[in-house]
């Protein structure tokens, strides 16, 4: 199922994740999915389930918002100590609230993004532990 879906999903990535529009194989697409599907299971588990929204959302829907939030250049997806990450810039809340398209799901894109900050710091804290 994830397979079928992520591939459909670069038809709407205008930004960032749009050149994977261009790509022949469909396992680009799947990997990069699976990828952000692990990190918003793994990583922010936590943090959304006290979320009247996240809670309810199965896990697919966080990875097509997440990557969302990359294509539109939000969320910069990177590598820190050997370890993938989902990094918000620090426009990305006032970006949020200033879309109108957005208004409907505002508050659970700002909880999304939440709880990106929060899972990075925890990691710079367990870092310096």
């Amino acid at each position: 199922m994830f397979a079928k879906l992520a591939c459909h999903l670069p038809r709407f990535w205008v930004g960032k994740l749009a050149h994977y529009g261009q790509h022949r194989n469909d396992e680009h697409c799947v990997a990069l999915f699976e990828e952000a599907s692990r990190y918003t299971g793994l990583h922010l588990e936590n943090d959304l389930a006290d979320s009247g929204y996240w809670s309810l959302m199965p896990l697919h829907q966080r990875a097509i918002v997440l990557l969302f939030l990359v294509d539109r250049g939000l969320v910069n997806r990177t590598v820190r100590r050997g370890r993938r990450v989902f990094e918000p810039l620090p426009h990305a809340e006032s970006w949020v609230e200033s879309q109108p398209s957005l208004h409907p799901y505002k508050k659970p894109t700002l909880e999304l993004l939440a709880a990106l900050r929060h899972e990075l710091q925890r990691r710079a804290h367990s870092h310096h532990a």
